[in-house]
């Protein structure tokens, strides 16, 4: 009887190290799962922070060509042959492409417009301009920003236009 004592008595301890052995591995992969939980959104919140997730550094770049109305007449006219159509001719956006005239864009460091110009987004219907000249890339900043301050974008692109 004592030799039945014991073996019930080690079973019920083999039980315990079985279930503290389990509770640990559950604890632990607990852990592992919430450590995604918890930095993804952190991650996410981070990218942002910043326009179309463009890298902080390009948020230091200054336009060269700000407030020059030659380069907003330039930029007005190379926006009205490459991103009107998808804009808006006023850049007021159309269907479920957003407004440059106001909104993120406008509140956007120059040199994140002009990295998410020069980069794109495919998956989103951004084509990249990365082939267009740094100049004219500028060029179009600086007339997307200037819609911003004119109130009317069509007054700034229609006269005067330069190459």
């Amino acid at each position: 009887m004592m030799e039945g004592a014991r073996t019930s008595g080690g079973q019920q301890s083999s039980w315990r190290i079985i279930l503290r052995v389990r509770a640990n591995y559950c604890l632990l992969l607990a852990a592992i799962w919430a450590i995604p939980c918890v930095l993804v959104p952190s991650r996410v919140a981070a990218q942002d922070a910043n326009f179309h997730n463009a890298p902080s550094s390009s948020a230091q770049q200054k336009d060269p060509y700000a407030g020059q109305q030659a380069a907003v007449a330039a930029g007005a006219k190379l926006y009205a042959a490459n991103c009107a159509a998808c804009h808006g001719v006023n850049g007021q956006g159309t269907g479920n492409i957003p407004a440059v005239s106001q909104g993120p864009t406008q509140a956007a460091p120059d040199g994140e417009v002009f990295w998410f110009i020069t980069t794109g987004s495919i998956d989103k219907g951004m084509p990249a301009w990365g082939s267009l000249p740094e100049q004219r890339r500028w060029q179009i900043v600086a007339y997307l920003k200037s819609l911003k301050s004119s109130g009317d974008a069509g007054k700034t692109s229609s006269g005067g236009l330069a190459k």
